[in-house]
C-alpha cells in the first residue's frame, strides 16, 4: 500500500495577496526602468531610434536622423512617456496598498481607477502618438517623401477595452465597499 501524498500547505489569502503585490511591484518598477532607459536610448542612439520609430510606425525613414528631427521625436515622446509614467505610479500605489492588505480601501479603489484611466489616455493616444511620430520621423526626407502613417491595432484595442473594464470594475468595488461599510452599521 503506498502512503497517500500530502499536498503543501496553502498560503492564506493575505499571503497570497502579499506575494503577488510584491511581484507586480517590482514588474512596475522593471518596467518604468524599461521605459525610462529606452527614451534614453532613443537619445543617445540616433541609429536605434531610427529603428524603433520605422517598426513603429512603418515609415521609410532616409538616412541617420537629423538632430533636429531628434529633438521633435524626444520632445513628442514626452507626453507619451508621462502618461505610461503615471500609469505605472498608480499601479505601484495599488500594490502598496494591498501588500497592507487594504483590497477594498479608499485609496486602492482610487489606485485602480486611475490606473484604468489612465490606461485608457494610453489606448486613446497611440494611434495618434504613431502617425505624428511617423510625420516627424520623415520631415527630414523632403518634399515628396514624407509620410503620414495611420494605423490601429489590436492592442490598441485591448489596452482601450481593459482601461474600461477596469474602471467599471472599480466602480463595482467602490460600490461594494460603501454596501459593506453600511451593513457593519446595522449590526
Amino acid at each position: 500500500m503506498t502512503d497517500p501524498v500530502l499536498a503543501p500547505p496553502r498560503l492564506s489569502p493575505q499571503a497570497r495577496f502579499r506575494r503577488i503585490a510584491r511581484i507586480a511591484r517590482a514588474l512596475v518598477l522593471a518596467g518604468g526602468a524599461l521605459f525610462v532607459l529606452n527614451a534614453l536610448a532613443m537619445w543617445l542612439s540616433p541609429d536605434y531610434a531610427a529603428r524603433i520609430i520605422a517598426s513603429q510606425t512603418h515609415a521609410g525613414i532616409i538616412g541617420p536622423l537629423t538632430p533636429t528631427t531628434r529633438v521633435m521625436v524626444m520632445l513628442w515622446d514626452l507626453p507619451s512617456l508621462v502618461v505610461i509614467l503615471m500609469a505605472l505610479l498608480r499601479l505601484w500605489q495599488l500594490f502598496g496598498e494591498y501588500l497592507q492588505a487594504r483590497i477594498f480601501g479608499a485609496r486602492a479603489l482610487a489606485s485602480l481607477r486611475s490606473f484604468a484611466r489612465w490606461l485608457l489616455a494610453a489606448a486613446l493616444l497611440a494611434p495618434v502618438y504613431r502617425a505624428v511620430l511617423s510625420v516627424l520621423a520623415t520631415l527630414q526626407n523632403g518634399p515628396g517623401k514624407r509620410e503620414l502613417t495611420l494605423d490601429l491595432s489590436s492592442n490598441d484595442y485591448l489596452m482601450l477595452l481593459m482601461g474600461v473594464v477596469l474602471l467599471a470594475i472599480s466602480s463595482v468595488m467602490a460600490e461594494a465597499a460603501r454596501i459593506a461599510e453600511d451593513n457593519e452599521g446595522f449590526v
